[in-house]
């Protein structure tokens, strides 16, 4: 049974085709990853590990979105909030994986 959502309902966007989320996700996060990519070249390289951490999640996102839209009918309420909030979390992975790699390399 599909969720009921009102129309008040804090940060929901009418109902969009199923996979947009995926996508408005992996968009988000490859838009991320441009902003890494910048920061790896202005520091050596540096931040290398959170730009693929980045790409990797944002195509994944992408991709996902694709497969739901052509295998699925349907449809949801996309959350930007929501949306946001996990773009943040991969980040905040991102940076993880940076770090323990920039450790590692010592």
């Amino acid at each position: 049974m599909a969720d009921i959502h009102t129309p008040d309902e804090p940060d929901s966007v009418a109902d969009r085709p199923i996979g947009t989320r995926s996508f408005i996700y992996g968009a988000k996060t490859l838009a991320t990853a441009v902003v890494a990519f910048i920061l790896a070249i202005a520091n050596d390289g540096d931040t290398e590990a959170a730009f693929w951490v980045l790409v990797s999640a944002g195509v994944l996102g992408v991709m996902f979105s694709l497969i739901e839209r052509t295998t699925t009918r349907g449809a949801e309420v996309v959350s930007h909030r929501r949306v946001n909030l996990d773009v943040l979390g991969t980040v905040l992975l991102a940076a993880l994986v940076n770090l323990v790699v920039h450790i590692a390399q010592r």
